[in-house]
């Protein structure tokens, strides 16, 4: 691993940089460096030479049909060197996804065809009771999900109409199917007028989600916090480990 804290984040989109997850974890002294796979940028060789891995969400791309776009399959391969390698990994809503394909789970959309727009409750297990305490809603934004986890994979909280919300796989792979990333002062009326999901079937109406957000807003990044220092925790500490 590289003597610089850097933590790679994996986006899947150019201007996808604006993220709460990576504003915590600059707070505790990372530094972020953004690529844009699908855009061109190819991965690294070597996971180990960051601190820790992060893969975001993607509107194109879908985990359990590597066959529709080149670039899903080989982040799904790299994903898996980096987890194997002991690299820490968080993968977030389409990242989620991803690990569980490079470990064998699957991945699929409901066939219903419904969507989780908007804020949804969260069920912590045994497993994860800890770790959710306190916070009970997350912001969502997909169709697709973790319909069967990866064997060994530790399942920490699920939902009513997904059932896989966040599952760990050994102590340091996370994957979460909601979005800690997406900071809630972005839910506006012009924002929720351009969102590709807002008429699928089981999206949150707008004026529910303009609600919502102000509501689950402070445990949100108080749960964001927390799970940054559990996962990697800050980087004073991680170089002197």
């Amino acid at each position: 691993m590289s003597a610089q804290p850097n933590v790679l984040y994996l986006i899947h989109h150019p201007d996808w940089t604006d993220c709460r997850v990576a504003d915590v974890l600059r707070a505790r002294g990372y530094r972020i460096d953004y690529l844009c796979h699908p855009a061109g940028e190819p991965l690294p060789a070597n996971a180990r030479d960051y601190a820790a891995v992060m893969v975001g969400g993607s509107e194109e791309g879908h985990a359990g049909r590597p066959d529709l776009h080149d670039w899903v399959a080989c982040e799904i391969a790299f994903v898996r060197r980096a987890v194997e390698d002991g690299v820490p990994f968080l993968g977030i809503c389409m990242g989620s996804q991803l690990l569980a394909a490079a470990f064998g789970g699957v991945v699929m959309a409901r066939p219903d065809g419904l969507t989780e727009l908007g804020f949804y409750p969260i069920e912590a297990t045994a497993a994860g009771e800890e770790l959710f305490a306190g916070t009970s809603h997350f912001y969502q934004a997909h169709f697709e999900g973790v319909q069967a986890l990866p064997e060994g994979a530790v399942l920490l909280a699920r939902g009513v109409q997904f059932p896989v919300q966040a599952y760990r796989i050994g102590e340091t792979a996370y994957g979460l199917q909601f979005h800690p990333d997406y900071k809630l002062t972005n839910v506006t009326p012009e924002s929720l007028s351009k969102d590709s999901y807002r008429d699928r079937f089981g999206a949150q109406p707008a004026d529910e989600q303009l609600r919502l957000a102000p509501i689950h807003e402070a445990s949100i990044q108080a749960w964001t916090e927390r799970f940054v220092d559990r996962w990697i925790g800050p980087a004073a500490r991680r170089s002197a480990a």
